[in-house]
């Protein structure tokens, strides 16, 4: 399998954070809808055994998250937690070197990431009013991103032309919730690969994941939960997704001795009680960072 990395831009406010899983699920669209049913279906049909895609969170341009371990190992002042946790952003090599006292706040990078609360009202659309007497605004979460670099893994059935395109359909129709309206534009830029990547005992996840039967050494994540959604054709019945427990984003896992390895986890299947044929992204691409000490 091949690693590739684009940087998007965002030409839109987003309403949904920009995780792995859900981008992963938004691309299985987009293949359905330019490459035909039959062609997402042979894709799938081996997925729960060899991936053809595996899709990360996005991250600040240029720099990779901080560790989920302790403060200990971070080897990080213990009596400083509240500046501790506003540093969240390393580069590949700090990480690898383990030089987490150099992680960076949002500030610091100038990745402003902004979250703000629109208020919305129900309308009736025949009488361009609200439902009768009543006057019930809510309030939706809407986000801006600054530049955003997302990683690919590809497998050998499908071809680096075809995600290209398919990244295309995404930017262009929108990612997450209401993109029918505008929202989860972006720009990318062309998928560079990423090579010379050395071997280690100790990995970090770039998203979400199952940890489920995985055989390592030790693990340090904080848990995620998705309550999923069916999109597009399959918003219409019983849409609701089982919800599944996820080892987030940043996750650490120490195998027994180094290991040539590109990605952990499973597919997640069964979590549609009307879909019966859903499979959820429980993989993620992993990178190494510093051993940690036996």
């Amino acid at each position: 399998m091949k690693l590739y990395k684009t940087t998007i831009t965002p030409t839109s406010n987003f309403l949904t954070s920009l995780k792995g899983d859900t981008l992963f699920g938004q691309l299985c669209w987009s293949i359905r809808f330019i490459f035909g049913r039959k062609r997402l279906e042979e894709l799938l049909s081996n997925y729960d055994k060899s991936p053809f895609l595996i899709v990360s969170d996005g991250f600040a341009s240029g720099y990779l998250p901080k560790p989920k371990m302790t403060s200990i190992l971070l080897e990080e002042n213990t009596l400083n937690k509240k500046s501790n946790r506003k540093k969240v952003w390393l580069t590949q090599k700090e990480l690898r070197s383990g030089e987490y006292y150099k992680a960076r706040t949002d500030k610091d990078i100038n990745n402003i990431d902004k979250k703000d609360t629109i208020i919305r009202n129900s309308i009736n659309y025949k009488t361009a009013t609200t439902e009768g007497d009543k006057f019930s605004p809510y309030g939706v979460n809407e986000m801006s991103f600054s530049k955003k670099d997302i990683y690919f893994l590809l497998g050998h059935d499908f071809k680096l032309e075809d995600l290209e395109q398919c990244l295309e359909f995404v930017s262009k129709s929108g990612y997450g919730k209401d993109s029918t309206i505008g929202k989860g534009r972006f720009e990318f830029t062309s998928l560079e690969e990423i090579n010379n990547i050395d071997i280690s005992n100790t990995y970090m996840s770039l998203s979400p994941f199952a940890p489920h039967n995985l055989q390592c050494k030790e693990i340090y994540y904080e848990p995620f939960t998705r309550f999923g959604k069916s999109g597009a054709n399959r918003a219409f019945k019983n849409p609701f997704k089982k919800p599944i427990i996820f080892a987030d984003c940043g996750a650490v896992i120490k195998f027994e001795n180094k290991i040539d390895i590109k990605y952990i986890g499973k597919a997640v299947t069964n979590i549609s009680t009307y879909y019966k044929d859903t499979i959820h992204q429980g993989y993620s691409i992993i990178l190494p960072i510093k051993e940690l000490e036996q």
